[in-house]
């Protein structure tokens, strides 16, 4: 069966896309306009699961805070969102 995935996930998904395949995940917080950096995470973490997309180690900000750049994979990169089987 094709992932599917859910929709705050695909709008992750689809910002990650947009911008190159690759991005932080706060500038996917802000760019989305998401409340919590966990939303985020989940999103991301249902991405990794499903090997549409690896986390990578961006260093840390000037104040401590840790960064995860989030890139595409080559099953990422070519992925569609299945339709809705009309059953």
């Amino acid at each position: 069966m094709a992932t599917k995935l859910a929709e705050k996930t695909l709008a992750v998904f689809n910002y990650i896309k947009e911008n190159g395949g690759s991005a932080k995940t706060s500038d996917i917080q802000a760019g989305l306009g998401l409340e919590k950096i966990a939303s985020v995470t989940g999103c991301v973490n249902s991405l990794v699961k499903n090997e549409l997309a690896v986390r990578e180690d961006g260093g840390k900000t000037e104040d401590g805070h840790k960064i995860t750049i989030v890139t595409l994979t080559e099953k990422g990169a070519n992925f569609v969102q299945p339709e809705d089987d009309a059953e």
